[in-house]
């Protein structure tokens, strides 16, 4: 008797070890399933960088930027809008992605909205009743078109998976300002682009415009890249696919740029 009860307690001990790996096991698994990299948007340097491209005001609140008064109403949305898109794709996978969409539909949108009424000397209520929340534009056809992302667009992104987007660097520090010129013989600059249909435009960069060193980590912000100086003030025919692609979708580096047009 003595041995039998040994040998069942040898057997229950041996079942109990064998039921804790199992549930070891299970916990494991569950840690590793429920466990998710978390990571988190700079938002201090995203704010600082609306700041320095001039969105907001010493007080964080949106204001105008002026530079942008020469161009067409499209294309001052359409370069609000590659930013803000950019930033979106970028950070779209993030914790606190609720503030980077508060950045985008607040700051960056009545921004542009203060700079269209910047341009046709109207009040901020005007601007948003004439080109409605979602900014919308008419084209050529008299077709509306949106740029912009619409706030219902930005209240519905969230929860994407990981990706290799642009960063937002490109569009923020440059603008495409188009020059009245009548030769549009100039074929288009964009890689594998056979468009003959361009138009003349010259880049600004926004280190130049602010005076601004990007090696001093004081005035500038921390991570941003900045477009060498060099192509300050060059000149580029661009299809207007391209055109608006570049404020957006496309960078320098899609373009050709060795072929870089003269115009005093």
């Amino acid at each position: 008797m003595p041995r039998r009860g040994r040998a069942m307690t040898e057997d229950e001990e041996m079942l109990a070890e064998e039921e804790d790996e199992r549930q070891y096991e299970k916990r494991i698994v569950e840690d590793l399933t429920e466990l998710k990299m978390r990571v988190n948007a700079p938002i201090e340097l995203v704010r600082k960088a609306v700041k320095l491209a001039g969105f907001t005001n010493s007080m964080g609140r949106p204001r105008p930027i002026k530079l942008l008064i020469c161009l067409d109403d499209a294309d001052i949305i359409k370069w609000y809008a590659g930013v803000g898109r950019r930033w979106l794709d970028f950070f779209c996978c993030c914790r606190n992605f609720k503030m980077v969409k508060i950045v985008v539909s607040y700051h960056l949108r009545f921004s542009c909205f203060l700079t269209l009424a910047e341009k046709h000397e109207c009040t901020k209520r005007q601007a948003i009743s004439h080109y409605t929340k979602d900014l919308k534009v008419t084209n050529e056809n008299g077709v509306a078109e949106v740029y912009f992302p619409t706030e219902r667009e930005i209240k519905t992104m969230g929860d994407k998976n990981l990706c290799d987007p642009k960063p937002v660097d490109g569009a923020l520090t440059m603008i495409l300002v188009r020059l009245a010129v009548d030769d549009t013989s100039l074929p288009c600059l964009a890689h594998f682009c056979a468009g003959t249909e361009t138009a003349l435009y010259r880049i600004r960069l926004l280190q130049n415009r602010l005076n601004v060193d990007p090696l001093n980590e004081k005035k500038w912000v921390q991570g941003l890249s900045a477009i060498h100086e060099s192509l300050n003030k060059k000149c580029l025919p661009l299809c207007s696919m391209h055109a608006s692609d570049l404020l957006g979708k496309i960078t320098l580096q899609d373009i050709d740029c060795t072929q870089f047009v003269d115009v005093m």
